[in-house]
């Protein structure tokens, strides 16, 4: 007997592996769609079913999905909230026009939906911005509880045209890609479309039928509301409202483009008859950071770092989400170890000071609970609730003397002949290390290469190389604490053994 019921398994579960498509009998049928096995079976029995798939090992009969969706669309138009909506059939003539409904009103986003009454009831298409996942599915669902099928743009392009997924309303957890060109038939009409920087919900609530495409302004990823506000609060023609009025033309002119390379995709691969093109782009002229010189742009970033109001700090924010501060005075941010020789050093000349948007680097969320300032680079200092301190490493030092040692701890410090210590300053990418050969040890020895020349010289970004005696000597695996004189690394920059102080 344990033979035989192996032997009458089912393909599909006897190779699970296999790429044949599930094989259903009545009852799973019945699952599939929703109903009574008793519908399934009589159909089955009367000979109006599903196309038949096969027989199994045993004799018994099977069907695949895709024959029973197709079965479902044709014969009973009550189920078709039930079928993905690319196995239904091309409606006969254009659906009505419904209009829109907001069926996403979050704090971080909202989305719209066009819907079209079809044959077979409503059909509503989801427009999200910025882009949802499934969970704009799943409330579409909900919000739209007599709606035939429901899809939702992406950001991106399918075989045919937009990518789609859609999700059956009678069972909120089925979600599938679906064809551009299965929407349009199913509709009877082109489907509008708007690039991804289009999808405003004034632009989609305007749409109707037959409208010519609208020429509007692309809305880029990032927030620039605080950018443009800014810049026209602050003193005209000065560096910040340059700065900031440079990164909003940016921002918008990037946007513009990928609108308008979203639009010639669009061009390429769509079927003719399936769309119509809802909005266009207004031109922006082509511009670049470097339309404005970077001595303006880091004396801007410093008037906006010192401002105090929120409006500043949103600012700070998107740059960093932009560029990571590229114009700022201030690289990565470092973790300080008060208990340490060099942190309790430094830790020593901190002062108290104002919050300011500068301390939106290290601190975005306004948890610190202290707000420290480093008199001698002005670079911003928090304190947490464990007395952990952060500080924002400046990019270049205001020493007036001359190098006089690196000292290799955590972070890395620099000395200069004064005897004033600093933080060694670093770029926003680039993190400083030793005893390896690796990034962080060769952005210190081109560091160390640098402030030999200059020690008011501008952190290396990477792409250059030091000179290979201070390579070598800064993959040296030194003990922490370690303090690599002026001497040493002027002996290893040249190539020459060291001998130690005359």
């Amino acid at each position: 007997m344990r033979v035989l019921w192996l032997i009458c398994l089912p393909e599909a579960m006897r190779f699970t592996g296999s790429p044949e498509p599930e094989r259903l009998d009545a009852d799973g049928c019945a699952r599939l769609l929703g109903v009574p096995p008793s519908r399934t079976r009589r159909a089955v029995d009367d000979g109006v079913f599903a196309r038949l798939a096969g027989y199994d090992a045993c004799g018994r009969p099977y069907w695949h999905a895709e024959d029973v969706y197709r079965w479902a669309a044709r014969t009973a138009p009550e189920l078709r909230d039930r079928v993905p909506i690319g196995y239904w059939p091309a409606a006969r003539r254009p659906a009505r026009y419904l209009g829109t409904e907001t069926v996403v009103d979050w704090s971080d986003r909202s989305a719209t939906a066009l819907g079209w009454r079809t044959a077979a009831g409503p059909v509503w298409v989801v427009w999200d911005h910025p882009l949802g996942g499934d969970d704009t599915l799943a409330e579409a669902a909900r919000r739209l509880p007599s709606a035939a099928a429901i899809t939702a743009v992406g950001g991106d392009f399918g075989f045919d045209g937009p990518a789609l997924r859609g999700v059956l309303p009678a069972f909120p957890d089925r979600v599938y890609e679906v064809p551009w060109s299965a929407l349009s038939r199913a509709v009877g009409a082109p489907v509008p479309f708007w690039p991804f920087e289009l999808r405003v919900p004034e632009l989609l609530k305007a749409w109707h039928p037959g409208a010519p495409p609208v020429v509007a302004p692309a809305v880029p990823v990032q927030n620039h509301v605080p950018v443009l506000c800014l810049a026209s609060l602050v003193e005209p023609g000065s560096p910040a409202q340059r700065v900031l009025t440079n990164l909003a033309r940016i921002w918008q002119h990037r946007a513009a483009e990928a609108a308008a390379r979203d639009l010639a995709t669009l061009d390429r691969i769509q079927v003719p008859g399936t769309t119509v093109v809802a909005a266009v782009p207004l031109p922006v002229p082509d511009t670049v950071p470097d339309d404005v010189d970077r001595s303006v742009r880091r004396a801007g970033w410093l008037e906006i770092l010192s401002r105090d109001d929120v409006l500043a700090s949103a600012c700070v924010r998107q740059a960093m989400l932009w560029d990571g501060g590229a114009d700022f005075p201030f690289g990565n941010p470092e973790t300080v170890e008060p208990d340490s020789a060099p942190g309790a050093e430094w830790t020593e000349r901190l002062v108290p000071a104002r919050r300011t948007a500068a301390f939106t680097l290290l601190d975005p969320d306004r948890s610190a609970v202290e707000t420290l300032l480093d008199p001698e680079t002005d670079a911003p200092v928090i304190r947490t609730g464990n007395g952990t301190l952060h500080v924002a490493v400046p990019q270049r030092l205001p020493a007036t003397s001359p190098l006089a040692e690196v000292i290799l701890d955590s972070p890395v410090w620099v000395r200069t002949r004064d005897g004033v210590l600093y933080p060694a300053p670093m770029d926003r990418r680039q993190r400083l290390s030793w005893g390896y050969r690796g990034s962080g040890a060769s952005a210190l020895a081109l560091l160390a290469d640098r402030l030999l020349a200059d020690v008011n010289a501008l952190a290396p970004e990477g792409g250059e190389a030091a000179p290979p005696g201070l390579e070598e000597l800064m993959a040296t695996g030194w003990p922490r604490g370690t303090v690599l004189t002026r001497g040493l690394l002027e002996a290893a920059r040249a190539g020459r053994p060291y001998t130690g102080p005359a």
